[in-house]
């Protein structure tokens, strides 16, 4: 293990090209959640993204490339350390769309299929027929239902101030389903439309979810209505590193610069993928794959705020930070010889070291962007806040 730390300590991180190779065969093992936008064009699958991620609807837009001839991919923050992979499907509502190539690619490789709807769209052929067969093609994979764009029917004009009331339809949801979330009391109309389409969709969903994701500028109460319901809901699904880092994505963003967005988006990105390798249940095989993810972190961190990594800056965080995770890491392994506990051991200490280190680096190479010069006390203090910080994270609910 000494080796590894002294590679990490002492000489540079790797080529993006070697680092991906690093990581390839975990990813194979355990792949980055892939969520299946399913909906027409203007049915709120842009609005969901934006929300999750707290990305602007322009970083959003151009980040999407071309997956199959009917599908899109949008690998966020980006393609070389994604921490979630969006897929949106096209061409719903035309008569020449076929989902079978869409079948073939993502059955398998996604996790979680969100299906938006608005809820005052009554054409929903297009959408039901082809999701039937994709539904059958893979029954496990969940399927959340987002009924959108509440303020549109009669009666909602603004469904922001509405109070909360417990679902009636958790009965009705599969079994291998999360607690279906508390719905709020909407007005007739509203509540009629919803359990139409609830009806429509009959066993082609897992939960249903009913938002309203507008703009600020739209003028409603609250423009983020029901998203906390769907985030919670998407979360029972996710494997737990992803889980916990989609907590905090688009949290208390208010203030922070374009870099310091991006640097975070890094930052929960890495802590998660090195905690999905923590998990790895062989004593000393993760190590290696932790470090890589770790110094990749700093090489990425460094280049959005404009910084060079010298020998310096690797001394000063050692010194700060290195003693304590070797001694952890040492322990953390060891206690992998321990069935399943050790498995819990190592992903929670992979994702809370590396998420203390990404924070340290994002306020070192900060502080030194704004013409200040960090000490090795400051940043020692910075390490520790953070360290916590990253174990509170992983272990809220």
């Amino acid at each position: 293990m000494n080796r590894f730390w002294r590679s990490w300590t002492k000489s540079a991180p790797s080529s993006a090209a070697d680092y991906e190779q690093e990581i390839a065969k975990l990813r194979e093992k355990a792949p980055i959640p892939a969520l299946w936008l399913f909906g027409k064009t203007g049915s709120g699958k842009s609005s969901i993204v934006r929300y999750l991620t707290g990305a602007e609807a322009a970083t959003i837009g151009e980040g999407y490339r071309p997956e199959t001839k009917t599908s899109q991919r949008f690998d966020f923050p980006d393609s070389i350390e994604p921490l979630f992979t969006f897929i949106d499907t096209r061409g719903l509502g035309e008569a020449a769309y076929d989902p079978q190539s869409d079948i073939d690619q993502f059955s398998k490789t996604s996790q979680l299929m969100i299906v938006t709807v608005r809820v005052t769209d009554h054409a929903l052929d297009s959408i039901l027929v082809p999701l039937r067969r994709i539904r059958q093609a893979n029954p496990e994979r969940p399927v959340l239902l987002a009924l959108t764009c509440l303020h549109m029917a009669p009666g909602a004009e603004d469904v922001s101030n509405t109070s909360t009331k417990p679902t009636t339809s958790a009965s009705e949801q599969s079994s291998a389903a999360p607690p279906a979330p508390a719905l709020p009391n909407f007005s007739p109309e509203l509540t009629k439309l919803i359990a139409t389409k609830v009806q429509q969709f009959a066993k082609l969903h897992d939960v249903m979810v009913p938002i309203d994701l507008t703009q600020p500028a739209d003028g409603f109460a609250d423009p983020n209505f029901g998203g906390e319901r769907l985030k919670q809901a998407i979360l029972a699904y996710l494997p737990h590193a992803y889980r916990q880092a989609l907590l905090v994505l688009n949290a208390n963003q208010g203030g922070q610069s374009a870099r310091q967005r991006r640097a975070r988006w890094q930052v929960l990105a890495s802590s998660a993928l090195a905690g999905t390798a923590g998990a790895v249940p062989i004593p000393w095989i993760d190590i290696p794959v932790v470090m890589a993810v770790q110094t990749h972190l700093a090489m990425r961190i460094a280049k959005i705020y404009g910084q060079e990594i010298k020998p310096g800056d690797w001394a000063m965080l050692s010194s700060a930070t290195g003693s304590r995770i070797a001694m952890r890491m040492a322990i953390t392994e060891a206690l992998k010889f321990i069935p399943f506990a050790g498995m819990a051991a190592g992903a929670a200490s992979s994702f809370a070291f590396t998420y203390a280190l990404g924070m340290s680096w994002d306020w070192y190479f900060a502080t030194l962007r704004g013409g200040n010069v960090p000490s090795p006390e400051q940043l020692k203090e910075i390490f520790q806040a953070e360290l916590k910080r990253g174990r509170q994270l992983w272990s809220a609910p």
